[in-house]
């Protein structure tokens, strides 16, 4: 029998067939927002005891909502997610967690008189929305806690241990020290709030807040029922969720921004913990397992106070090609790991030519200086950012298993890089932050004069796999080669496309690295910001930011921060995004790329890099040379005195009406298009037949040459349709000035 397909999603589905009817209603009748549809529910009373009364009604239901499209109940989809995601696995643990902090007795009796988890987590949705909101924010931090992504743990060196819980976070404080450090506007709430979490079977008793605020401006296209586009405004909801472990010291913080992490930790410390961050930094721990790829042995260090008798490796876990695949190898401490995989896997097993180390397992003897008494330590670490130390109760075996990491290099802390050290590599971190790909290899950043070490430190940079895959062009090899392990010490072997050997190489320069762009932005940012007069902070594009204003002649100029204008389609898209922010005036955008359109919408594109004040001024740009590009190019901004294309490079460049605001063209048929438009406009003969308009081109037709959101955002704002069939011409504001300069440009 053909399976039935409904408009609806599973999780409403499954509320219909088990939910009781009367929540079920409730829920099926909340509206957030005018767009959605209002159900013509049946008017009757039902009977909640009537068991096939209540199996009809929910017929009932089903039909009904199957007259709606599945768009129409995309929300109520969305929110039956939400419920069911509270119903199931461990949701009603984080929802009872947070009820019974939350609740008085009297509601706590109601809720826990619901006959089931999903009833539950649905009458809480109803009634109690912040608590239910809470309650999905705990559940969440407890998945991403405990799957070990997207969060950064910190430890925090106390000078006494005292008890701690969530009566002793001061939230309006913390509040307003986070709306400080975070930089929110004044008029932007920031809400906090503390929870005790109990101990688990996994983890110690804990402290958790949540702490939620509205985040930069940003925008989004509305398609409007006259077929336009008109954007929208808004500020989307941010959240990071922290837990504090008393016991270990220890602050976890969740957060999409790693920025965020590290500026909501250290409020926390300083306003919760009373902790002075400037003396003494929380530290932030990465982990660095690519030293076994060469070697599974570790040394027997000396640590003060202990004696270590025996270092083994224990475990080993590499991926095979893909995450998914994985091959593990465990031995005793009384066996040598790289000996027992030799003798079962071959002498060039899997783990002599590991990639992808995703785990590995220490053995450590030691006994305490002064005492017979042998111990043992278990080391685990999982990826950059996971190690059972963390979870250790006895602080002196984690204090030791922490040195013995640093002594191998296995562990670095976080620190802070100087701003002097920043200033001096801007111009190399402006070239990183300007790549199209998210990797970068060693041997480029050793081009740009950076040292990868330190921007791990610093949180730029996170290791990732070294490159597999190489081009060679070396004598007479030249093709796609292959990289691998070599016998020596810090070196790999290529391999070139026909098996040939082409010799050894540092291994640093195909080690690659994954670029932290949200932390490296916001570096940048920061040594933008003396530029400005007005800061206020709007992300317009992945690729854009409007960082705030500085005063030029008396006026508020818009300052925008923009990346990858070297490559077309960005800068396409950039420039349509601008041209619908035309109403706050010609603007400043600094560019990253050294390639790049003069011209973005009414905006004067001002290459960054080239604006650098010298290296014994104080500051880290020059000021009046930005203003001096603004006045040069504020005259083709505002549409010049004629109409003219200036070529800005093989591919790309500008066209300039007066009255209008410039449009960025990319591509050769683009530029010419319009560069005929132009002449026949000058010539008093503005009609231009499409024969004549196309001539080399495969395209017929003008639209076919651009993007169907940019042609409609310029038919009949910048080209439009003769006064006879079959021609085009160039719409003007004002009429062409024949006695103007040259009217197509060539590259500046």
């Amino acid at each position: 029998m053909a399976r039935r397909s409904f408009p609806f999603g599973p999780d409403t589905l499954r509320l219909i067939e088990d939910a009781r009817v009367d929540l079920l209603r409730a829920l099926l009748d909340v509206r957030e927002h005018d767009g959605e549809p209002v159900f013509d529910w049946p008017a009757s009373v039902l009977d909640l005891d009537n068991a096939d009364a209540v199996l009809d009604y929910r017929g009932q239901l089903v039909e009904i909502l199957n007259a709606y499209g599945s768009d129409e109940l995309s929300p109520l989809e969305q929110r039956a997610r939400r419920v069911c995601g509270l119903a199931t696995g461990k949701g009603p643990v984080s929802l009872q967690t947070i009820v019974e902090q939350q609740l008085d007795h009297e509601k706590i009796v109601i809720f826990e008189a619901q006959p089931d988890a999903t009833c539950r987590s649905l009458w809480i949705f109803l009634n109690m929305r912040s608590t239910f909101e809470d309650a999905e924010s705990f559940h969440a931090v407890r998945q991403v806690r405990e799957h070990r992504k997207l969060y950064d743990a910190f430890e925090v060196d106390l000078e006494t241990d005292a008890p701690f819980d969530a009566d002793a976070v001061d939230e309006d404080a913390l509040s307003g020290r986070l709306k400080l450090r975070l930089d929110l506007r004044p008029d932007v709430a920031c809400t906090v709030r503390a929870f005790n979490l109990p101990a688990t079977t996994t983890h110690p008793a804990s402290v958790l807040v949540i702490i939620r605020h509205g985040g930069p401006l940003s925008s989004v296209f509305n398609h409007r029922n006259d077929g336009r586009r008109a954007p929208i405004y808004y500020r989307p909801p941010n959240e990071a969720t922290l837990i504090y472990t008393p016991s270990m010291r220890q602050i976890e913080v969740c957060a999409d921004s790693p920025v965020v992490r590290q500026k909501v930790g250290d409020a926390f410390a300083e306003v919760a913990l009373s902790h002075d961050i400037s003396q003494k930094p929380l530290t932030w721990k990465r982990y660095n397992l690519s030293r076994f790829r060469s070697s599974l042995s570790l040394d027997v260090p000396k640590i003060a106070g202990y004696q270590i008798s025996k270092v083994r490796v224990l475990e080993a876990e590499v991926r095979l090609g893909q995450w998914r695949r994985k091959l593990s190898l465990k031995v005793s401490i009384e066996d040598d790991i790289a000996e027992v995989a030799d003798r079962y896997l071959g002498a060039r097993n899997v783990f002599r030519r590991a990639e992808k180390l995703s785990r590995i397992g220490i053995g450590v003897v030691y006994s305490l200086e002064g005492e017979a008494t042998e111990r043992t330590l278990n080391i685990t670490i999982s990826g950059t950012k996971s190690c059972n130390l963390q979870s250790h109760r006895d602080p002196e075996q984690r204090s030791l298993g922490f040195a013995l990491l640093q002594h191998w290099g296995i562990l670095s802390a976080f620190q802070q890089i100087d701003p002097s050290d920043l200033r001096g590599m801007f111009a190399a971190l402006v070239q990183l932050h300007d790549r199209i790909e998210d990797k970068v290899s060693g041997q480029y950043l050793q081009e740009l004069g950076l040292d990868p070490d330190q921007l791990i430190a610093g949180g730029l940079l996170e290791r990732c796999d070294r490159q597999d895959v190489i081009l060679i062009d070396d004598g007479d090899i030249e093709g796609e080669g292959i990289v691998q392990p070599s016998a020596g010490r810090g070196l790999v072997r290529m391999i070139g496309p026909f098996g040939e050997d082409v010799g050894d190489s540092p291994l640093a320069d195909f080690e690659m690295f994954a670029i932290n762009a949200q932390w490296l932005h916001e570096t940048l940012l920061q040594l933008l910001k003396p530029l400005l007069s007005k800061r206020s902070g709007q992300i317009v594009d992945p690729d854009l930011t409007l960082l705030g204003a500085m005063r030029i002649d008396g006026a508020d100029v818009p300052v925008y921060f923009a990346r990858r204008l070297n490559d077309l389609k960005t800068a396409e898209r950039l420039d349509l995004a601008l041209r619908a922010r035309n109403m706050a005036g010609v603007g400043i955008i600094l560019a990253a790329s050294e390639d790049m359109p003069s011209h973005l919408g009414p905006n004067v594109v001002v290459p960054l890099l080239s604006h650098l004040a010298s290296a014994d001024d104080e500051a880290l740009f020059s000021r009046d040379g930005v203003e001096l590009a603004y006045r040069n190019g504020l005259s083709l901004a505002r549409g010049g005195v004629s109409p003219r294309v200036v070529r800005t490079g093989a591919q790309s460049g500008t066209l300039f009406i007066p009255g209008k605001e410039p449009l960025h063209l990319t591509g050769h048929d683009q530029l010419t298009i319009f560069e005929r438009l132009v002449v026949a406009a000058v010539k008093g003969s503005p009609d231009l037949q499409v024969q004549a308009l196309m001539e080399g081109f495969e395209a017929r037709s003008p639209q076919q040459s651009f993007r169907k959101a940019t042609w409609d955002s310029i038919r009949d704002v910048y080209i439009g349709k003769g006064t006879k069939n079959g021609y085009w011409r160039l719409v003007l504001a004002v009429h062409p000035n024949d006695s103007c300069d040259a009217l197509v440009e060539g590259p500046v």
